[in-house]
């Protein structure tokens, strides 16, 4: 996992080609620029709210779900723990971040499940080597289907961590 991206002052380095970090990264930001930043729980740790919604939606879409191993991810990620000196969210102010955040948390997947299946797409309309293939852009269903698709992947994602969670308290 590249939980490294999510310390703060990290991540300004351009990549030729970007993926589901930088994409979810990106999300984040969409998302505090709209609804401003996340509430952050007491004993959040060192992360700012927009790296902590990044760090969390990230590892959502990578598929950790429960707080005790995000938690533990983000202990392993030397960069990120040097960045907070060593103050990392533990497992309970990860719990809380979500319940407070989950609108905030379903927008940044969603964006982000939306950035690469564009993207997915994209890849896909290219044209092989030596083919001269003129490529149409995307209808508006064919974007439909990208919001529903996106959509789904999001409220999945959340769902699925606070179910985690709530199995892991008892």
């Amino acid at each position: 996992m590249h939980l490294n991206r999510f310390a703060p002052g990290d991540g300004n380095k351009p990549e030729p080609d970007p993926g589901l970090t930088v994409m979810v990264k990106a999300a984040a930001a969409q998302t505090v620029a709209k609804d401003g930043a996340p509430v952050l729980p007491r004993n959040a740790g060192g992360l700012p709210p927009q790296d902590m919604l990044g760090a969390v939606s990230y590892c959502y879409a990578k598929g950790v779900y429960e707080s005790e191993e995000i938690e533990k991810k983000m202990m392993q990620d030397q960069t990120l723990r040097e960045a907070v000196h060593g103050e990392v969210p533990d497992a309970k102010a990860i719990r809380r971040f979500r319940a407070l955040n989950r609108g905030a948390i379903r927008e940044t997947l969603e964006k982000a499940f939306g950035l690469l299946r564009r993207k997915e797409k994209a890849a896909l309309m290219k044209p092989l080597p030596g083919q001269n293939v003129v490529v149409m852009p995307p209808s508006s269903s064919a974007d439909g289907s990208t919001v529903i698709f996106a959509r789904k992947q999001a409220e999945d994602r959340v769902d699925q961590a606070a179910f985690v969670d709530n199995m892991s308290k008892e």
